[in-house]
């Protein structure tokens, strides 16, 4: 059976999409820009988290050739991000495309749903540590890969993606749980929004001494760096908006605060569908030399989306990309393919 959607999630994923629309087309200034500075990417990627443990659920409770159909469709899931994401990059303009970025992730972390929680702390550990390490080559020696830095570095990805499979644990199923971490996260949150306007990492680079830029790269507050106290407060920010998102629906399962939220739930639940057309969209517009602001169409892209994922979501259970990876996975999982002859090698 189909499993049930968490309405909160899906919210979640609206707002993260928004965040990016904003970031992508009307460059805030101020304290406004801090809130799409890095939080609409790690939120994505948190969430992005969460939706591989659920996907992994069932196989990790049946085992055997379950275990193995849904590893196998991650894995799947993951190549056809890739694709995707390479496709649609020469027409993306500025905008740096995160689905590969978020493919790679998913073939990496295929086996993640069933690992015991100890193992998962110790693995996102090390990820964090590398991200941090990574981001130190970088600026001194360089990396072998951009993989391993650029706007999103493999190892910070993977971080907010383990951080999403123990929130999914953790923080998805308890109101008490989601309460706390709103408490703890949205003060770092705003520590690191605060720590990227008042440390000068430019300064430290600047010095030539390795001795001031090796520590100061490790704790990088910059936002996409990967390092420690980015990590740290834009994965605390990304879980306190999970957390408030899924508080807010307790409140609004019913009457009108429910159907006041059904555009956000329409546009979270095909989140793919509106990434690629946003990027689609707005790469024409987004040259290097393109004006910073473009407010108008940056609101129109947000009313036109919300209004026509709520008519196909009135219509349809998917977007039409959702439609078409469910069909594309399911066709390369089909564990009931008939046997084949091939011809034998003369």
């Amino acid at each position: 059976p189909p499993r049930r959607r968490i309405i909160g999630l899906d919210i979640a994923r609206a707002l993260a999409l928004i965040g990016m629309v904003v970031a992508h087309l009307m460059e805030p200034e101020g304290w406004p820009a801090e809130i799409v500075r890095g939080f609409p990417s790690a939120l994505f990627a948190v969430l992005a988290g969460i939706s591989l443990s659920i996907m992994g659920s069932r196989g990790v409770r049946e085992g055997g050739a379950a275990l193995a159909a849904s590893r196998h469709g991650i894995i799947v899931r993951g190549a056809i991000l890739i694709v995707l994401g390479e496709m649609i990059t020469p027409f993306a303009g500025t905008i740096n495309v995160v689905l590969t970025a978020f493919g790679i992730c998913y073939i990496a972390l295929a086996c993640v749903p069933r690992w015991h929680t100890r193992t998962l702390m110790v693995v996102l550990a090390w990820t964090i540590i590398l991200s941090a390490v990574c981001h130190v080559l970088d600026a001194t020696v360089g990396v072998p890969s951009q993989a391993l830095a650029g706007a999103y570095p493999a190892f910070a990805w993977a971080s907010y993606m383990l951080i999403g499979v123990l929130a999914h644990r953790f923080i998805v199923g308890s109101a008490r749980a989601q309460a706390l971490t709103v408490a703890v996260g949205l003060p770092l949150a705003v520590a690191g929004a605060v720590a990227r306007n008042t440390i000068d990492v430019v300064a430290a680079v600047s010095s030539d001494k390795l001795s001031v830029i090796i520590p100061m790269m490790l704790i990088d507050p910059v936002t996409h760096s990967g390092a420690l106290m980015d990590l740290v407060t834009t994965a605390g920010g990304a879980l306190a908006i999970v957390s408030l998102c899924l508080l807010a629906h307790r409140g609004t399962r019913t009457g009108w605060a429910g159907r006041l939220v059904l555009p956000l739930q329409a546009m979270g639940s095909m989140s793919l569908t509106v990434y690629v057309c946003h990027v689609l969209s707005a790469g024409h517009f987004l040259s290097d030399d393109a004006p910073l602001r473009m407010p108008v169409l940056g609101t129109a892209t947000i009313l036109f989306t919300l209004a026509l994922a709520t008519i196909i979501r009135l219509r349809f259970d998917h977007g039409p990309l959702e439609w078409a990876l469910r069909r594309l996975v399911r066709t390369a999982t089909d564990q009931n393919r008939p046997g084949r002859t091939i011809p034998e090698p003369v």
